[in-house]
């Protein structure tokens, strides 16, 4: 009666002929001319016809390439080869500093990445009620209780005149524009500027705290938490009422409705219905308090804050409007970016977003000597840090005037974009590990430039993922500089081996009326195989062969083989071959049909030829008795 052999029931294997043993199938080879025993390590890369339209896309005899030529998808990547990636995953990077990854998109431009411009400081102040608006070709902000005016914002040299103050001894609390008309909001008075120094009370039946202009109107609230249209010096007209402590934001003109934030967690949105500013709908933000908002290219942008035990947490929102039921209410809001995790003081929330032709930009306050633009980009949908500012404080005014952005800095001063760049700026690409958690060696880098004749570009590499976090990490490794000429020659890496691999550039120039330029990077590194392929020609007669003694027919012992075979097609399966001692797992990716072969003595074998694939787990080899494997290498055993 045929049994299956296994070592349940057959002792001292080995003497009775059988070389491995297949979950508990014990199996003999059939080693003849042309049927030997390979092992194998599995191959690097399969050849292909190169279709593909990135670099890293393509199939290289010898590694496998990470390479960037755009950073337009923004920041924020940790992980470069996803499973589920995006769109946009082979242009966004993990973080910047310094450096402008969007201008390069401009129609007709080759694509670059260029150092950002400097900031400026044109009126410093230690005053915290920085509010700005541009104005007839003039910037105004206020200053405590003074108005301060720039008649000519981009001139190389400017004059700051300071205005009798509307309400002297008493701080301007908001500001507004309305066509040439200047509104202000001081002691709970809406004052209206009329000329330099001038000004004539527009109302003062509420005392008022906030302004805004709205679709030809002025907007203001009060400190009670009322929101009115005000037309003159009568009674204004309530629009809505909130929740007693609570107080309106922001405001922001949707389009089709006028949108007010509030601090109970809502935006409100207002119709213009029948000559007045009507409610019409309103979105809950749970669990946060959003406090600025503005709208661009049919979608609205709102900035929240989350108040934590230690400060607290800012966000970035883009969502729509959607008319419901003449419901006007936000939908489809999606987290465009975060700052801060609430285990720092820092209040890292947005209190100002601009819109602009094609960018939306919003600041905020990373450090207590440093507050930084953010750069959200309309084409791409990427976010990315923009202008940086000396001065750890909250941005209550931002303004875009001849292309250049003015910045009001709480406890700061006013700030302007300068025709100078920084010194220096870096990115820090996302993780590379290509798909797999195989260990790689990485082996050349290589940078393209615009010709660079004053400053460096330099590549640094890390196999630690935290170092995405950490730009002065010791374990950044310098693999390619650039101070003259365009690069794009390969150089060597010294040994790199991990999982993964990301990339720092640094920018630096050493005259800042000028900026070298990156095109793109690359980095080469081929998986360290620990994959085996091992083809088995296996004995599936039924005449059994015994080493060193007569042969034994057992009828069905071949077919019963076999079939235990072809059940283990496809599946998972440990397999021990006993000379050399090793112990694999993996899969059984294949199982000939039956082959039967007629030696010249006229005996007859049948066997099939199965294909394992799988990793040594444990190797239980005594002194040289190893596998015998090199990185490419063949070995052939039987």
């Amino acid at each position: 009666m045929s049994v299956l052999p296994s070592p349940s029931n057959t002792s001292a294997p080995q003497s009775k002929g059988y070389e491995a043993n297949l979950d508990d199938l014990l199996l003999r080879f059939a080693v003849g001319p042309g049927r030997q025993l390979n092992i194998n390590t599995a191959p690097l890369q399969a050849q292909a016809i190169q279709t593909s339209e990135t670099p890293e896309d393509f199939q290289q005899e010898f590694g496998q390439i990470y390479s960037r030529t755009d950073f337009s998808g923004g920041s924020g990547l940790d992980k470069a080869h996803r499973r589920n990636k995006g769109d946009l995953d082979f242009t966004r990077f993990w973080d910047s500093k310094g450096v402008d990854v969007f201008s390069g998109k401009e129609v007709g431009q080759e694509y670059k990445v260029s150092l950002l411009k400097d900031t400026e400081e044109l009126s410093s102040t230690t005053n915290t009620n920085l509010y700005m608006e541009e104005m007839s070709g003039s910037i105004f902000f206020a200053d405590s209780d003074v108005l301060k005016r720039i008649d000519t914002p981009t001139a190389a040299s400017i004059t700051v005149t300071s205005e009798t103050a509307p309400s002297a001894g008493n701080a301007i609390s908001a500001i507004a524009v309305l066509g040439t008309q200047l509104y202000l909001v001081a002691n709970g008075v809406i004052y209206k500027r009329t000329a330099a120094s001038t000004y004539s009370t527009f109302n003062s039946t509420k005392t008022f705290s906030k302004i805004w202009s709205m679709k030809g109107r002025i907007v203001a609230s009060d400190t009670s938490g009322d929101l009115y249209e005000v037309t003159g010096a009568g009674s204004p007209t309530t629009m809505k009422t909130l929740p007693t402590g609570t107080e309106w934001t922001d405001l922001a003109d949707g389009g089709a409705v006028v949108l007010g934030a509030a601090s109970d967690g809502y935006i409100y949105s207002f119709a213009d219905e029948s000559s007045s500013l009507t409610l019409k709908g309103q979105t809950f933000i749970e669990g946060e308090v959003p406090n600025a908002i503005d709208a661009a290219q049919g979608f609205i942008f709102y900035g929240t804050f989350q108040n934590t035990a230690s400060g607290k947490i800012g966000r970035l929102y883009r969502a729509e409007i959607t008319n419901s039921n003449s419901l006007f209410v936000l939908v489809n809001a999606q987290l465009i970016k975060q700052w801060g995790d609430g285990t720092t003081t820092i209040d890292q929330a947005p209190y100002k977003i601009i819109s602009t032709r094609d960018s939306i930009y919003t600041g905020i306050k990373d450090s207590g000597s440093v507050t930084n633009l953010w750069r959200y980009y309309l084409p791409t949908t990427g976010i990315a840090r923009d202008l940086e500012f000396a001065e750890g404080g909250i941005v209550e005014g931002l303004a875009v005037f001849s292309d250049r952005i003015f910045a009001t800095i709480s406890g700061g001063g006013l700030y302007r974009e300068a025709t100078t760049f920084v010194s220096s700026g870096y990115i820090i690409t996302a993780l590379a590990d290509f798909f797999t958690s195989e260990k790689k060696q990485f082996v050349g880098a290589k940078l393209n430039t615009n010709a660079v004749s004053s400053g460096t570009i330099k590549l640094s590499t890390s196999t630690i993922a935290a170092d995405i976090t950490n730009p002065d990490s010791t374990t950044w490794a310098e693999q390619v500089s650039i101070a003259s000429g365009t690069g794009g020659d390969e150089e060597v890496m010294t040994l790199v081996n991990g999982r993964y691999i990301t990339g720092k550039i640094d920018i630096t120039t050493d005259d800042q009326s000028q900026s070298p330029s990156l095109l793109s990077f690359a980095i080469r590194g081929f998986q360290l195989v620990n994959d085996l392929v091992v083809d088995m020609p296996i004995n599936i007669s039924d005449q059994v062969e015994r080493p060193n003694r007569k042969r034994l027919r057992v009828n069905g012992q071949g077919d019963l083989v076999y079939q235990a075979l072809r059940n283990k097609e496809g599946k998972n399966v440990q397999l021990e071959i006993f000379r050399p001692d090793t112990l694999l797992r993996g899969i059984i990716e294949n199982v000939s049909s039956p082959i039967e072969e007629i030696s010249p003595r006229g005996s007859v074998t049948t066997f099939c030829l199965v294909r394992f694939r799988g990793s040594k787990v444990v190797s239980v080899s005594t002194a040289g008795e190893g596998l015998g494997v090199a990185l490419l290498g063949v070995g052939r055993l039987g």
